[in-house]
């Protein structure tokens, strides 16, 4: 590609160095002692110079070039096209350069784009705009007539105004890199019109002397490669955490096997005292831990079909007594560190049992409590019930917490996703989620910034059982 490249004073506009196609345009051996206004003219503004067209340049928020007509002969040459390099831009104020030049005045035989079958050229999906060097369009395709024109004509209007809405060349476009390097450079950018995310390929038109006649604008919607990419990052993480739950599972069951083992023991030598309540809530947990370990690993890999926990019938009211027990431990710790005094409120209703895996349920909701304890950031009341209603049990768990934005309620139930930053690990909300589905059950979530969160659980009674 006939392209050459300067380096200029940004202050004085000296040039200080050139590349070997700019000395065989001028048919020097050394950089010209003089400064740029003495090879380029301006064509849009005379009563400016190049330098002074710059600098204005690089005051926009826009795509920086500008048109200027060479004083030296050059092959029938008569308009080049200067973009500046702001990216690579010298420390000690130098300016690069690269010049493309265009010839004869953009006049572009009408032909030129004819030696494409029309009924190729139209069936492509992609959308494709044939562009003179002055961004004006040429020849479009149907897909992006019908897109971006309603299928009306938009050749003789310019790319940017079509494709962006903008009244100037496109900052982030594409065309002066893959100008510098001679090859395709792509750009994505999310489209508001079409509410897709697109990739921009510019790909160079030469004419036989290899001098730049225009360039072709290839647009393709890639939203779905994007999901597919989300997708593999999202499997990804699931697969270190797969790994990651394989490798601690072992030691982290040995550690919870002496727990059990040393409660189990202290159990059968005390018999009926004072702490058997707490025996038996340390061996609860010890066992449900154990869960959370295969529920983890579960979480991580596909599932059969036939593979389903085990379920058994379930006294709701008992289950909560055992979480708001677990949950006890975190707000006397809290109590004692921080000052801070939480109150649990239970109000438990006649209801039904149901039927599921105990040990799940029991994660679920306690999940479900402590995130209202660390909503209650100074204090305050949790309130848990349970009633019937119909065929199905409502769990209520209400906090006085700093309660959510909508934002936040949207995304809560999302694989890693938290509002804990390094303290919280995103899942636990998910696990919930996917755990009240498994019970063929329902959440909603009501919530006001500032004033609280009120988490309600559905699920379907035991049919033919009744509350023992």
């Amino acid at each position: 590609m006939q392209s050459a490249k300067l380096w200029v004073n940004g202050q004085s506009g000296r040039i200080t160095e050139v590349d070997q196609i700019f000395l065989d345009w001028i048919g020097a051996s050394t950089a010209p002692e003089v400064v740029l206004d003495d090879l380029l003219t301006p064509i849009d503004n005379d009563s400016t110079s190049i330098l002074a067209q710059i600098h204005a340049q690089l005051q926009r928020d826009e795509l920086q070039y500008l048109k200027a007509k060479p004083t030296f002969p050059l092959d029938q040459v008569d308009q080049m096209l200067c973009f500046i390099n702001v990216e690579k831009q010298e420390l000690n104020g130098v300016l690069p350069l690269t010049l493309f030049p265009v010839k004869p005045s953009l006049q572009i035989p009408d032909d030129y784009f004819n030696n494409l079958p029309p009924e190729l050229f139209d069936s492509i999906t992609d959308f494709i705009l044939l562009c003179a060097p002055d961004f004006t369009i040429r020849r479009a395709n149907v897909a992006a007539k019908s897109v971006y024109g309603g299928f009306r004509e938009i050749e003789g209007e310019k790319c940017y105004k079509i494709l962006r809405g903008k009244d100037s060349p496109c900052k982030d476009c594409p065309l002066p890199q893959t100008l510098a390097k001679g090859t395709m450079v792509p750009m994505e950018y999310y489209d508001s019109s079409t509410r897709e995310f697109l990739e921009t390929r510019t790909y160079p038109n030469m004419d036989n002397g290899g001098y730049w006649t225009g360039f072709t604008l290839i647009n393709r919607v890639i939203s779905h490669r994007r999901e597919q990419e989300g997708e593999t990052v999202q499997n990804k993480k699931l697969q270190a955490l797969g790994r990651m739950a394989s490798g601690i599972a072992h030691d982290f069951n040995n550690m919870l096997a002496i727990i059990l083992g040393q409660a189990q023991l202290l159990k059968a030598k005390m018999g009926d005292s004072l702490y058997m309540k707490n025996l038996q809530t340390i061996e609860k947990a010890a066992i449900d831990s154990t869960d959370i370990i295969r529920r983890l690993q579960d979480f991580t890999r596909k599932r059969d079909q036939d593979d389903h926990p085990a379920f058994e019938e379930i006294n709701v009211n008992a289950l909560l007594d055992d979480v708001v027990n677990y949950a006890t431990t975190r707000t006397s710790r809290l109590q004692k560190q921080r000052g801070v005094h939480i109150k649990f409120e239970t109000q438990f209703g006649e209801v039904n049992s149901i039927e599921g895996n105990k040990s799940h349920l029991r994660s679920a909701l306690l999940n479900m409590v402590l995130n209202a304890i660390d909503a209650l950031e100074i204090g305050g009341v949790i309130s848990i019930w349970t009633q019937q209603l119909g065929n199905r049990v409502e769990i209520g768990i209400e906090d006085t917490g700093i309660g959510m934005t909508k934002e936040v309620q949207e995304r809560i139930f999302d694989p890693f996703f938290t509002t804990k930053g390094e303290k919280g690990n995103g899942l636990g909300l998910s696990e919930v989620y996917g755990i009240i589905n498994q019970h063929s059950g329902s959440i909603e979530v009501e919530s006001t910034l500032g004033e609280g969160t009120t988490m309600l659980l559905y699920l379907p009674i035991l049919h033919n059982k009744s509350q023992s």
